[in-house]
């Protein structure tokens, strides 16, 4: 128990190594670190207080590499700092990396969208893995639904706004036309779709034309506008939809020229076309769904026997059941110009 007691006496009195000569401990090291400054040559210079805990976390860092079997504790018991404070430091230097990180991402993402407007999740994070982005699939959702990139709320084409117009019809004959198209279907060899384009007279109701093509673009609509012309003259204005054709650059400087006002009816009221609905209702109801069409040349001898019939023998009833030559007939002071185009 003596020799015991002894030798433990013994140890508690041994000076501690690297005082009074030997080898600095790793301790005394990392006191030494702390309590140094070093110029911008890399060199030791005064021995300066350390503060500030980016100072301080700074040399943490440091020390690790020069003594990787310090602790963190050790380290931060010389220095002075709080645990705490160091990780939420280091914490918050691993969130603002991820941050930019996942910021660089959404804006890979954003570019590939602005590029390729139709490609949903599943492209696009395929067109970023086949580039060479190692990304999770999970993290690229996360990110992709943070960005708000989802195909649901993807814009569309800025809905066409119009100004409402009148909806009672011209006291005159030939001072407002109206025009619209239908569609139909041909079981010939072809088998295909056709359009009908018809134009009417408000004041009248007289069907100013009726024809079928494979395609009526806006110059062959503004080629059959012009035949109509010459038949009866210019009027003051002509009522349609907001079609492709109607809408066209061609139309407009066609109108333009002639100094024919295009009236165009509010998008998803067809109402307000009432007119040629109407004509095309009567057009599909006694003759379209009558008959079935081998080709185009059949269902324009069909149209152009109901174009006969419609304006010289059947009675309409907004005209006291008068047919519209018969009312054109009776009343030609309601003509209000008739004047070549």
């Amino acid at each position: 128990m003596e020799k015991r007691s002894r030798h433990s006496a013994e140890r508690r009195e041994a000076p501690a190594s690297g005082f009074g000569g030997g080898k600095p401990s790793a301790e005394e090291n990392v006191y030494r670190i702390a309590t140094e400054t070093r110029d911008s040559d890399g060199g030791t210079s005064t021995r300066k207080k350390v503060c500030s805990p980016e100072q301080k976390e700074g040399l943490t860092a440091h020390i690790s590499k020069q003594y990787p079997k310090v602790s963190h504790r050790r380290q931060c018991r010389y220095l002075k700092l709080r645990r705490s404070s160091l990780y939420e430091r280091r914490k918050r230097k691993v969130e603002l990396e991820k941050r930019k990180e996942d910021t660089r991402v959404m804006d890979l993402m954003k570019a590939t969208r602005s590029k390729h407007r139709a490609w949903g999740f599943r492209l696009i994070y395929a067109y970023l893995r086949s580039k060479g982005e190692k990304i999770g699939r999970c993290r690229a959702y996360r990110l992709y639904q943070q960005a708000k990139l989802s195909l649901y709320g993807m814009p569309k084409k800025p809905r066409i706004k119009r100004v409402y117009q009148a909806l009672l019809p011209p006291e005159n004959i030939n001072e407002g036309w109206a025009m619209d198209f239908v569609s139909e279907w041909v079981i010939g060899e072809n088998q295909q779709s056709v359009r009908v384009i018809n134009v009417v007279d408000e004041c009248s109701r007289k069907a100013l034309w009726v024809e079928a093509a494979n395609s009526i673009n806006a110059q062959k609509l503004s080629d059959i506008l012009d035949k109509i012309l010459e038949m009866r003259g210019k009027p003051s204005y002509i009522r349609c939809d907001n079609g492709p054709e109607f809408i066209s650059h061609h139309l407009n400087a066609w109108a333009d020229d002639r100094k024919i006002d295009l009236r165009y009816i509010q998008p998803g009221k067809p109402t307000q076309n009432g007119i040629i609905e109407r004509l095309n209702g009567t057009l599909r109801k006694e003759c379209l769904n009558l008959n079935w069409f081998n080709s185009l040349d059949e269902i324009n001898d069909y149209l152009d026997d109901w174009y006969k019939t419609y304006n010289f023998d059947r009675p309409h009833s907004s005209l006291n059941y008068m047919t519209p030559h018969a009312f054109e007939s009776q009343n030609q002071n309601l003509y209000l110009k008739v004047v070549p185009s």
